[in-house]
């Protein structure tokens, strides 16, 4: 025994590491039936000397998050991986689940014996984040019902998918709350805890052979994270392989676990094997187990890492362990178990040597096709926005408010010469409006784009999918609070009583909403988050406003601000809507504009003189308005797809 207490000739029982046979048996590498998931393929994935690496630009240094990290998880088995703050569990989850980002990873990782091809691993795995980022207004059955739509082969007929989802809500525990809805904080729905199963059956309804879940225990009381973890061992049981991060597991969960991986506070690999075993290893090498009655409690303690202690005084804080404990254990076990768990892992191989009993790989990831995609995205968030009430209710009494408002401020505008002023000042007001109306929605972006970045990574649908359904679900809806505001501001207002003008008018409105909607996405998927997307879309949206010639005249303008008006549909969409209301008005003079002869009568001319507008650039002005609306979707589709689409695990 050293100085620190790690004895390095212990030996632990023939228990810590199991033998071959008793891992890979026929039931181990044949295909697992008759589950009520259905068929999956028995997956074994094996690791062997992992390290991964992140470089610190402004430190200049690399730092090294995992350190020679080497094991194995059969089908039928729940592997945990714990250790302290700072240890790297979520970044060796995201390495096993195929989803690190970023740094330099070496070392090999197999499945059922053979390199990892992401086809094949796609089709075989599923992954459940922390976070349980979910549709607030869909029930239970709705959101794992859209989930098979995308996620289930197009030989599933609708009868076959509403039989698998009522299937995995039984095995979940959470057929009972089927037609709850998930809930928000505006409208009350289930618990943490059952959200959280409905997330897992999110990605069990298409029977994965493998599941990563990235400490699914998190935010949960202690009675319901012990049932969510029986739910997981049964479902190992039945023959998926369950890979899952967690931090300070209780005893009682502690004992559900068939394999741990501890790393220490370094990201050495402490121990690996049978958690039945693996007190016995640290007591074997010489660690005092403080902590009896939870396992989880004495491990991680024993390989946590105190970078202040050795300015601590022993006798005052007893429970901390000595200053280098965490290396000595990882070094015992490197001396001890390594070599055997190598052995392991190349007995695996052999195993598979011949046959690796995967699936082949698809062409691609998507099991359904482009437009079954677009319209179930479409579908799902058009049921869960007409549900919420925000979006809905306060935003048509929101919209018919301030039309109200504006009707009554601009009451049956005359056609006196006082009128031309107040007939602009209602346009350039309207205009505004509709320009700004969408910035409300920027976090509803934002928070559809977490569900895409998830999504996406989990092979439900294309990045193209994605953006053309969330615009086919956001335009019914947008168009009909447009019209509903336009509406009731003209006629209030007074603008010309006809159709083919009111006709127009909604039209150039509309062009401008879409232009304001498309500047927003492409906002939200350019920000990292909601704060730098809050500040640079109404920024980009006042600085539209300059141009407008209302404000001030285009000739006014200073040049470095000229290149404005050639890219501002504010300014067009204005336009267009002030040559449609003035063109065919004929406004009057009072014995005081005569005098002063400043009366106007043609209300072309009158826009001529004023801002410089011309009947003949309305039909340029509209074209450019619309091209607008396409040129901004496109660019906000390209930021999606470039920016966003690699983002999520």
């Amino acid at each position: 025994m050293n100085r620190d207490g790690i004895n390095r000739s212990a030996t632990p029982s023939s228990a810590s590491v199991p033998l071959l046979a008793e891992q890979h048996g026929a039931a181990a590498v044949a295909n697992t039936r008759g589950s009520v998931f259905g068929e999956r393929t028995a997956v074994t994935i094996s690791w062997q000397d992992l390290v991964y690496e992140v470089d610190l630009p402004k430190e200049k240094t690399t730092r090294r998050i995992l350190s020679g990290v080497s094991g194995y998880v059969s089908a039928g088995q729940v592997l945990a991986i714990l250790g302290p703050s700072g240890a790297g569990k979520t970044t060796m989850l995201d390495i096993l689940a195929c989803r690190q980002k970023g740094g330099r990873l070496s070392g090999a990782f197999l499945m059922n014996g053979h390199p990892v091809v992401e086809g094949i691993f796609r089709r075989v795995s599923a992954y459940v984040q922390q976070e349980d980022i979910l549709h607030s207004y869909l029930s239970v059955r709705e959101t794992i019902t859209y989930a098979a739509k995308l996620r289930l082969p197009k030989s599933y007929s609708a009868a076959d998918i509403d039989h698998r989802v009522l299937q995995v809500m039984q095995s979940l525990g959470i057929d009972h709350i089927a037609n709850s809805k998930i809930g928000s904080e505006i409208v009350r729905g289930i618990s943490g805890g059952e959200k959280k199963r409905t997330a897992i059956a999110v990605e069990l309804v298409t029977s994965p052979s493998l599941i990563y879940l990235d400490e699914p225990t998190t935010g949960l009381d202690t009675f319901t994270a012990l049932h969510l973890m029986y739910l997981l061992k049964k479902l190992a049981q039945q023959g998926t392989t369950v890979v899952l991060s967690i931090h300070q597991p209780r005893s009682s969960i502690f004992r559900l676990f068939d394999k741990v991986l501890v790393l220490n506070g370094y990201g050495e690999e402490a121990y690996f094997g049978p958690a039945e075993s693996a007190v016995q290893f640290l007591t074997s090498v010489g660690v005092k187990n403080t902590f009896p009655d939870n396992p989880a409690d004495f491990l991680l303690d024993s390989v946590a890492v105190v970078r202040s202690a050795e300015k601590l005084e022993a006798s005052d804080f007893p429970f901390l362990p000595p200053p280098t404990q965490a290396k000595d254990i990882a070094a015992a076990f490197r001396s001890i178990l390594l070599d055997d768990i190598n052995r392991q892992i190349d007995g695996i191989s052999r195993a598979y040597a011949d046959d690796s009993r995967l699936p082949d790989a698809l062409t691609s990831p998507y099991h359904r096709p482009v437009w079954t995609q677009i319209y179930v995205v479409a579908a799902r968030a058009f049921i869960n926005k007409m549900r919420d009430p925000i979006a809905t209710v306060v935003a048509v009494i929101v919209s018919i408010f301030f039309a109200v408002l504006v009707g009554s401020l601009y009451f049956h505008i005359g056609l006196t010469q006082s009128g031309i002023n107040n007939r602009l000042g209602v346009l350039f007001f309207l205009t505004m409006n509709t320009a700004f109306s969408n910035l409300g929605s920027l976090a509803i972006f934002l928070f559809d784009r977490s569900i895409y970045t998830r999504e996406h990574r989990n092979g439900m649908y294309r990045p193209s999918a994605y953006y053309l359904g969330k615009i086919a679900q956001d335009m019914p809806f947008a168009i009909l609070v447009t019209l509903i505001f336009d509406a009731i501001a003209y006629y209030m207002v007074g603008l010309q009583p006809e159709a083919a003008k009111f006709g127009w008018f909604f039209l150039i409105n509309v062009l401008v909403m879409m232009n304001s909607y498309a500047v927003c996405m492409l906002f939200s998927n350019l920000a990292k988050n909601l704060q730098v997307a809050n500040l640079a879309a109404p920024l980009v949206l006042v600085l539209y406003l300059l141009p407008s010639g209302f404000l001030i005249k285009l000739s006014s303008l200073p040049v470095y601000w000229r290149w404005l008006e050639y890219i501002s549909f504010f300014r067009f969409g204005f336009e267009s809507l002030v040559i449609n209301e003035f063109s065919g008005l004929t406004f009057t003079c009072s014995n005081t504009s005569k005098a002063l002869d400043t009366c106007c009568t043609d209300g072309i001319e009158c826009v001529n003189a004023e801002l410089g507008f011309s009947t003949g650039s309305f039909y340029s002005n509209v074209v450019y308005t619309a091209t607008s609306v396409g040129v901004y979707l496109f660019l906000g589709y390209l930021a999606l797809r470039i920016l966003r689409s690699g983002e999520g695990k």
